[in-house]
Parts: C-alpha cells; sequence; structure tokens
C-alpha cells in the first residue's frame, strides 16, 4: 500500500544564490517535499516510530538549506532529495523512502510576481551511497558537491567521536537521534537534545559520545567537503 506524505509550502530565511548580495543577505526559500513510501506498518501500529516525524524532517531540511550556502537551486534540491531517501540506520523502525519529489520555490529572483520554481524527483533504487567504517561507527557520504559535503556520523553504544577541530572547514552539525554528549571548547560533556545544532568555528575544539543503548547519529555539513587531513585531534602537533 503505497502511502505519501507532503509538506507544504515550508519557508526558511537563508543564504542562496550567486550574486554578491545574495551570498550576505538572507533571502526567503519555500520548499514542497512530497514523500513515497509503505506506511502500512505506521497504520497498524499507529506510533510515530514507524514513520516519519513532519517536526523532525522540517529541522533537517532547515539546517541543510540554512547551514550550506547554497548557489543553485538545483544544488540545493538535488541534495534534500539525497538526504531523504537516504536508508535509515540499523537501529531506526521508519521505513525507507521509496520516491521524493522536491520543489524549490525563491519569490525575489525575478521582478513581479513571477517565481523561479526548480523541482527535482529521485527514486531510492537509483540512490548509491559511500561509506566509511570507524572505530566509532559509520559514516555515510550523502552527497559532495564542489562547495560543500553532506554526511550522516553514527556513533555506535559507548563510543566516542574523539575531540578534534579543524583548520580550514566550515562546520555544521544537527542532532539526530537522543544518547548523545558532546564536549565544546574543551570543556565538560554535557548531555545533547535532538535537534540541537552547531555552528563550529575553525579551531573550536569538540566531540561526542554515545551514551544510550542504541546507535546515534548526526547530520553533518562540512564546507568545503570533508578533508581527513583538516581534522586535527586536541592534543596533536601541527
Amino acid at each position: 500500500m503505497k502511502t505519501r506524505i507532503t509538506l507544504s509550502q515550508l519557508e526558511f530565511n537563508c543564504l542562496i544564490g550567486v550574486f554578491d548580495p545574495e551570498r550576505v543577505t538572507p533571502q526567503k526559500l519555500i520548499v514542497d517535499l512530497t514523500l513515497e513510501l509503505d506506511g502500512q506498518k505506521a497504520a497498524l501500529a499507529d506510533r510515530l516510530e514507524q514513520t516519519w516525524d513532519y517536526d523532525s524532517l522540517t529541522k533537517q531540511i532547515e539546517f541543510i538549506l540554512k547551514a550550506s550556502h547554497f548557489y543553485l537551486l538545483e544544488a540545493a534540491a538535488h541534495v534534500l532529495a539525497r538526504w531523504v531517501l537516504l536508508p535509515p540506520t540499523s537501529d531506526e523502525t521508519r521505513p525507507r523512502i521509496d520516491r521524493v519529489c522536491v520543489r524549490l520555490t525563491k519569490p525575489a529572483a525575478l521582478p513581479g510576481e513571477a517565481q523561479a520554481v526548480v523541482e527535482v524527483e529521485a527514486e531510492a533504487k537509483n540512490q548509491h551511497y559511500g561509506s566509511e567504517n570507524k572505530s566509532w561507527g559509520t559514516v555515510n557520504i550523502v552527497e559532495e558537491t564542489r562547495r560543500i559535503g553532506i554526511y550522516r556520523l553514527t556513533i555506535l553504544p559507548g563510543q566516542s567521536l574523539p575531540e578534534h577541530y579543524h583548520q580550514r572547514m566550515r562546520e555544521a552539525e544537527l542532532v539526530l537521534h537522543s544518547g548523545l554528549e558532546g564536549t565544546q571548547d574543551q570543556g565538560p560533556r554535557r548531555a545533547l537534545s535532538v535537534g540541537e545544532t552547531f555552528n563550529w568555528t575553525k579551531g573550536q575544539h569538540h566531540s561526542y559520545h554515545n551514551t544510550g543503548q542504541s546507535s546515534a547519529s548526526l547530520l553533518c555539513m562540512d564546507s568545503p567537503p570533508f578533508d581527513p587531513t583538516d581534522e586535527i585531534l586536541s592534543g596533536e602537533t601541527v
């Protein structure tokens, strides 16, 4: 049984565009998103864990748009589609999205009542994602464009993503699951809330530790895309 979920007329202010004023002044972007999935388990169980949380998905879309500073609507729509079609982690019970349609409208791009719209449709069966196994868990490579990289960092129970910093990359992260604790500027660990975001400045130390019984993930944006030589462990000599 096919189910369609639509998030309509989501509005966000973000940096998007190729011209100089657009690189410094946020402007409105309207997002329409339609997901196709098998919703039978959710219908029978009548439990949120068996389907997609609209609020969480909206926050993920907002994070990607605001953190990535896209130049083109095409790039933004493509990355959003790839993120939504990424398979759930092994500890998640929500179904995989089979198909997605992402529609982005930029109201201020043209004069008068005219509107610039870009629409992307994609199917899960045509998507392939890179992954890297780490001592602490897994990195899923969602997409790497010329300017940004989008990743899902999944930390295993009881494991830590070591304290580190970057000298060149601009990095932002969104907490996706409960159970994570983090440190900032070499301070004490504290519990992190689902939906909490971080915009790490260059040279700012940070780390994560999973205290839960299940894997816990972060949505990560790096600009430029991740460079392993720029991930410097705290205490290392550069």
